[in-house]
């Protein structure tokens, strides 16, 4: 079934016009008839069962029925990520969005090749944001994705949160495995994970993140793609603390 957010609250038996782009979604690609059912995410993250009504290239959702979220995570996690290459850049969008990451921090540092150009960045952004609104669309969650602007790395230590943590290549003694980790923080309510660009990171920048009260993680022994690491750590730490939420 088809979810679509729009840009105001509902109310039970509400009739909302969709916007233009979701109405041609609804009559021209999907091919929807009178009465067929969508779901609604409103601007407080409620969900709705609504059935359409067409007049002309106008579409509207009549709000039917509450559903009861059970999409949302129960910590917050921030993912801060290195610019990396277009194609991979997207494909990771995608998937930390479907896995149900709530911000995304780009961030340059020593090692990232890609550059943000000022003169592109706003439409770049754009696209980034409807690549993660799709992406929530389609894995139904009730949330959007926070897209925020690039920062230098140095920035990344004054982003607040209970657990703060940076993935490191070099696995070496001094890294602690991820669920390690988790395990000695169970009763959190958020988490920042810092994954570098293609390059990685220089270990000036991994000690001064660690002064910062950043914990070095590994991910085992295999060195892992800069979106693979990514994708990795936002899934397993969604799934301990969905674990661990259950047994409480």
């Amino acid at each position: 079934m088809q979810q679509y957010f729009i840009d105001t609250i509902a109310h039970m038996n509400d009739q909302i016009a969709l916007n233009t782009e979701q109405s041609h979604h609804i009559t021209h690609v999907l091919r929807m008839r009178e009465d067929d059912v969508i779901r609604i995410v409103d601007t407080s993250s409620q969900m709705y069962f609504a059935h359409i009504h067409i007049d002309g290239k106008h579409v509207f959702a009549h709000i039917d029925e509450m559903i009861e979220d059970h999409t949302k995570n129960k910590v917050h996690i921030t993912l801060a990520q290195g610019l990396i290459k277009k194609e991979k850049w997207d494909f990771l969008l995608q998937k930390s969005a479907e896995l149900g990451v709530d911000c995304i921090l780009p961030f340059i540092s020593s090692r990232t090749v890609v550059k943000m150009k000022d003169e592109k960045a706003d439409k770049k952004r754009q696209r980034y944001e409807k690549i993660l609104q799709e992406a929530c669309e389609q894995c139904k969650r009730s949330t959007l994705v926070e897209f925020q602007d690039t920062v230098d790395l140095k920035k990344i230590k004054d982003v607040e949160a209970d657990l703060k943590l940076i993935a490191y290549e070099d696995a070496d003694h001094q890294s602690e495995h991820l669920y390690q980790v988790l395990q000695q923080h169970k009763n959190i309510s958020s988490v920042l994970v810092v994954v570098g660009s293609e390059g990685g990171f220089s270990i000036e920048e991994v000690e001064q993140l660690e002064a910062s009260g950043f914990i070095r993680v590994s991910l085992g022994a295999r060195i892992l793609r800069a979106e693979t690491a990514a994708i990795s750590l936002i899934n397993n730490i969604a799934f301990f603390y969905e674990m661990v939420g259950d047994q409480s």
